[in-house]
């Protein structure tokens, strides 16, 4: 039987305890909990070698960065500021003292840039693959926070940003592609170098027009699928209003910003009323585009041209190919 990556969750949501203090547990991109001082998000994200990266793509600096990047997407996707972390990382006999530093070294200017505080964590030795795993804690920005759980029926559907860039610079890279031909670097900077877009985030934060919310890691249709799922909801997306870089369409190669994994983008849903304030945002000169729509039922549809689009692969999902 295969092990599905949801199909785990749903076991593993057999060991968890109740609490009167946990508003948001298992299920999201991080957990809520509230405390006497308010309310925080707790979140815990890794990266393994030969998984989420090649040291021959990308330098362990880079590693370093991503690895503080795709928490404080989480956090950021819960409603939260992020404010503390724990690195754990685990060395393999071939990884050197000044590769480490590097990681480091990365981690440290990624947090710089989220003003965050690192207060320790673990090393540990491995036997053969590098990774790295964070955990990290912010503080909700509002009363409630956002989440998978919270689209509804008849809210738009949003996305920060482009999609595919990532996957496309993964794809580029693994082609030997010059990182200095005209386009290109666009896309490598983009896989290497993941920032969440915070300043998008924090104008749809402050302007209280989220339902749900999260980031784009594994795949448009896969992640948005997760988000209907948790709300009980199904999802209409249209392939002409999906901000699909002109490079992939030129490479026939659209499929990317469909299944393409680690854009780190914000998925989010939005009252249609609310329309004018998408507008104003993108008026500021903000990249945000509305790509479908919450009806009733379950999973998502993707429309071309008013025709029902086959999707051949929905995004990266761990364990697909491993027996139990």
């Amino acid at each position: 039987m295969e092990i599905m990556e949801n199909s785990l969750i749903r076991l593993i949501r057999r060991f968890e305890k109740r609490s009167p203090s946990v508003v948001r547990g298992i299920g999201d991109d991080g957990a809520v909990v509230m405390l006497e001082e308010g309310r925080f998000v707790f979140v815990q994200d890794g990266l393994v070698e030969n998984i989420h990266f090649e040291f021959s793509f990308i330098k362990p600096y880079y590693v370093g960065k991503k690895a503080i990047y795709v928490n404080v997407s989480d956090v950021l996707s819960m409603g939260a500021k992020p404010m503390y972390f724990l690195v754990t990382i685990g060395i393999p006999d071939r990884i050197t003292k000044a590769q480490v530093l590097e990681v480091y070294r990365g981690i440290n200017a990624a947090a710089n840039d989220f003003n965050l505080v690192m207060l320790g964590g673990d090393t540990v030795s491995t036997g053969s693959d590098f990774f790295i795993d964070i955990s990290m804690t912010g503080r909700l920005t509002g009363p409630d926070y956002l989440g998978r759980d919270k689209a509804e029926k008849g809210d738009l559907i949003g996305v920060t940003g482009y999609l595919g860039e990532s996957a496309y610079g993964l794809f580029l890279l693994k082609k030997g592609m010059d990182k200095n031909k005209k386009g290109v670097k666009r896309f490598i900077e983009r896989y290497k170098d993941p920032r969440p877009p915070y300043e998008l985030w924090n104008e749809l934060v402050k302007s209280g027009i989220t339902n749900g919310m999260m980031d784009i890691s594994d795949g448009l249709i896969i992640d948005l699928e997760r988000m209907m799922a948790e709300s009980k909801k199904s999802a209409r997306v249209y392939m002409e209003d999906l901000p699909i870089p002109d490079m992939l369409k030129k490479a026939s190669m659209e499929e990317l910003a469909l299944s393409g994994g680690e854009d780190y983008q914000f998925l989010f849903t939005f009252p249609k009323q609310r329309l004018p304030v998408i507008e104003n945002i993108k008026g500021k000169g903000y990249h945000v585009s509305v790509i479908g729509e919450v009806t009733e039922g379950r999973g998502v549809k993707v429309f071309e041209k008013g025709k029902r689009r086959h999707i051949t692969s929905k995004g990266y999902e761990h364990f697909r190919d491993r027996e139990k």
